[in-house]
C-alpha cells in the first residue's frame, strides 16, 4: 500500500456506476486546488432533454462485443425488437441490482453471473467492466477536447481514477469493482475505490450555504467537531453513515456502515406490484417481454415523477403517467380492469394517460420510507450518534419529494434535514475530491471481525476435545481465534494497529504460518464457528532458529479502501514480512 503522490496527476477523474443511472465526473487539478468546485459532468440527451446521468444499461451483440451503453443503448435496442432482431443480443438493464441479488445467496467471485433481459448468463465483472470502460473512454474524449481548446497535453497516464461503491458493501465487492475497472483499462496503481456517503459529505463540506436546502441555512454546518449522518438513498440501496467533524475538515466516522435495499428502485417494484394486480401477471409479462422498449418507456416516466414535485395546484392531488398504446392495446379494456380493482376511484385511465390519486402513488412508497425511518432512529438512539446535529440527504433518490417529506416529518423537530442542490450528483463531484485528497478520511469503524488463526495450551474446561493436538508431549488447542480487530473498532486507514505477539510451536522451526479469517460476531473461539470465514494465508520465514522458542513475532493489521495489509515482524532480527490478502474467491 504505498502511498500515492496525488498532485502529479493533470486530473482527477470519478465514475459512479448506480442501479439505476451512472456518470462521471472531473476536474484539473490545478483548478481544483483554486476552486474546489470547478468539476465537470457530462450531459446526456433523453428524448429531448438533458440529463447528468445516463441509464445503467449494457448493449452487448452475440460475440459479447459491446455495442452500446446508457439511453443511446436502450434506443439502440428499442430499434433491434423493431426489426426482431433483440434475440440476437444481449441486454443488461440495472444489471448492479441483479448482481446484489445475486450474492445474496451466493458468494461473489470473479466468476459470478448475471442474466440478461432474456435469462442469458454472462459473467458480472465482464458487463461492469464494459460499463466502466465506456465511461472511461467518454471521459477521456471531454478531457482531450478541453485540453485541445487549451493548446495543453496530457495522456490518460496523467489521469487519477475513482470509483464509488456503497458504503455497505463488503470487502468482495469492493475488490469485485477494482477488478473491473482494471479489466476497462485503468491502471490499478491510479484506481482508489470511494465509499459513496463519504464522498457526498466531502462534497457538501464544500459548498457554499446557498447550495443546501434547509429552513435555517447556517453556516456552522460542517464545522470542527459537529456531528451528522449522511442518507445516501441511491436506485439500489440506502447507505447510511455518521461522520465527525475533525480539525483540517478530516472525517471520523462515529458508527459503522450500515443501510439496505430500499432505494428508489423499491418504489418502482411496488408500481410494478400495483400494475400486475391491475393487468394480470400474464400480460405484465407479456408486455415486459413483447415491448421491452415501452416497458422501460413507463419506468422511465415513473422515474422522473418520483423526483418531481407538482408545481401546479390544479394537479397536486394526481400524478400522471403516459401509459405505452401497446399496453393498453394488449390489456383490451384496460380503464375497465381498472374498475374490477381496489383502486377504482383512485386510478383512472384517460386514453393513454393513467392518472394515480396523490395518496395512492405516496402509499408505493411507504414500505421503502417506513424501513428507512425505522433504521435512521435506531441509529440515532445509539450512544455513539449522541450530539449529531443534522440529517444529509444525498443520492438521486434523495431528489423525492415524498422521500424528503417522510424524513422530515420524523426528525425535523430533533434535526435539521438538508439537501443538497442536485443531491444525485453529490457523489460523484466528491468522489473527485476525494481522490484528490483521500486523507480526508482518516478513521473507519470495523465492518466485521477480524482475527489470526492461533493454538495455546490446552484448558478442558473451555475447550474442545475435537481440537486438542501435542506438540513436545504438550497438549494444546488448535484453531483458535486470535481476535485483533472487533466489529465497531475504530480503524485508522492505512496505519498498521491491533498488534498481537505470536512465538513458534517448535525450536527449530523456520517459518511461521499465519492465517487470517474474518467474522460477523463479535469474539469467536475458533476459526471454524458459525459466521467465520478465511480470507487467506502465508508465511514469515524465521531461518534463524537462535533462541528456540523464545522468538516473538509481531502481527498488526493495515486497512485500506479494498484490501488488508498484515504486517509482521521477526522481533529477534527486525525483518518484516507484510502480505496482502484479497477477498474474490477464484482471484489469482
Amino acid at each position: 500500500m504505498a502511498e500515492t503522490d496525488y498532485d502529479s496527476y493533470s486530473v482527477v477523474a470519478s465514475i459512479d456506476i448506480d442501479t439505476t443511472r451512472s456518470s462521471y465526473a472531473f476536474g484539473f487539478t490545478y483548478n481544483l486546488k483554486k476552486d474546489q468546485s470547478d468539476i465537470y459532468i457530462p450531459s446526456w440527451r433523453q428524448h429531448g432533454t438533458m440529463s447528468n446521468m445516463t441509464s445503467t444499461t449494457v448493449l452487448l451483440n452475440k460475440k459479447r462485443e459491446f455495442v452500446d451503453f446508457g439511453y443511446e443503448a436502450e434506443d439502440r435496442y428499442e430499434r433491434l425488437a423493431e426489426e426482431e432482431k433483440k434475440e440476437d443480443y444481449y441486454y443488461f438493464h440495472r444489471f448492479k441490482m441483479l448482481l446484489n441479488d445475486k450474492i445474496r445467496t451466493t458468494t461473489l467471485t470473479l466468476s459470478t453471473t448475471i442474466p440478461d433481459i432474456h435469462g442469458k448468463e454472462l459473467p458480472a465483472v465482464e458487463v461492469f467492466s464494459h460499463a466502466i470502460k465506456f465511461l472511461k473512454n467518454h471521459l477521456l474524449g471531454n478531457i482531450f477536447k478541453d485540453l485541445e481548446q487549451r493548446n495543453s497535453i496530457a495522456t490518460d497516464k496523467d489521469i487519477f481514477w475513482v470509483v464509488t461503491v456503497p458504503a455497505i458493501s463488503d470487502n468482495n465487492a469492493k475488490q469485485f469493482l477494482r477488478k473491473a475497472a482494471e479489466q476497462a483499462g485503468i491502471d490499478k496503481d491510479k484506481l482508489r475505490i470511494a465509499l459513496e456517503p463519504e464522498a457526498a459529505s466531502i462534497w457538501c463540506k464544500h459548498l457554499p450555504v446557498a447550495k443546501l436546502k434547509e429552513s435555517n441555512n447556517r453556516i456552522d454546518s460542517f464545522q470542527v467537531d459537529s456531528k451528522y449522518l449522511v442518507l445516501d438513498a441511491g436506485g439500489g440501496t440506502i447507505d447510511i453513515t455518521t461522520p465527525e467533524v475533525k480539525d483540517g475538515g478530516k472525517l471520523r466516522e462515529l458508527t459503522r456502515a450500515s443501510g439496505g435495499d430500499w432505494g428508489g428502485v423499491s418504489v418502482d417494484k411496488a408500481f410494478e406490484v400495483v400494475l400486475t394486480e391491475v393487468v394480470g401477471e400474464g400480460l405484465m409479462k407479456e408486455f415486459r417481454r413483447t415491448y421491452t422498449a415501452d416497458y422501460f418507456e413507463l419506468f422511465r416516466d415513473f422515474e422522473i415523477k418520483k423526483r418531481k414535485r407538482n408545481e401546479s395546484k390544479k394537479d397536486e392531488a394526481f400524478v400522471t403517467l403516459k401509459i405505452p398504446l401497446s399496453l393498453v392495446e394488449l390489456c383490451g379494456n384496460m380503464a375497465g380492469m381498472i374498475a374490477c380493482t381496489k383502486y377504482k376511484g383512485n386510478i383512472d385511465l384517460e386514453l393513454d394517460k393513467l392518472r394515480i390519486n396523490r395518496a395512492t402513488f405516496e402509499d408505493l412508497f411507504r414500505t421503502t420510507c417506513d424501513r428507512v425511518v425505522d433504521h435512521v432512529k435506531k441509529l440515532l438512539q445509539s450512544p455513539k450518534a449522541k450530539g449529531v446535529d443534522f440529517i444529509l440527504m444525498v443520492g438521486g433518490f434523495s431528489e423525492s419529494p415524498v422521500l424528503q417529506d417522510e424524513i422530515k416529518s420524523a426528525f425535523c423537530s430533533k434535526y435539521r434535514v438538508i439537501v443538497p442542490q442536485e443531491a444525485g450528483l453529490t457523489v460523484l463531484r466528491g468522489a473527485v475530491l476525494f481522490g484528490k485528497d483521500p486523507s480526508t478520511i482518516d478513521c473507519r469503524i470495523a465492518q466485521r471481525t477480524y482475527g489470526i488463526a492461533s493454538t495455546r495450551t490446552f484448558d478442558h474446561k473451555i475447550h474442545k476435545e475435537s481440537k486438542k493436538f501435542q506438540v513436545n508431549k504438550v497438549d494444546r488447542c488448535d484453531d483458535l481465534f486470535s481476535r485483533h480487530v472487533k466489529k465497531d473498532d475504530e480503524l485508522i486507514l492505512n496505519v498498521a494497529q491491533a498488534e498481537k505477539s505470536y512465538t513458534p510451536l517448535k525450536a527449530d522451526q523456520e517459518s511461521m504460518h499465519i492465517s487470517l479469517y474474518k467474522s460477523e460476531v463479535d469474539n469467536p473461539m475458533y476459526i471454524d464457528d458459525p459466521g467465520c470465514t478465511y480470507l487467506g494465508s502465508f508465511d514469515v520465514p524465521m531461518r534463524d532458529t537462535t533462541g528456540g522458542l523464545d522468538r516473538e513475532v509481531k502481527v498488526r493489521l493495515l486497512f485500506g479502501d479494498t484490501e488488508i495489509e498484515v504486517k509482521c515482524l521477526v522481533v529477534r532480527t527486525g525483518k518484516e514480512t507484510s502480505y496482502q490478502f484479497k477477498f474474490l474467491e477464484d482471484e489469482p
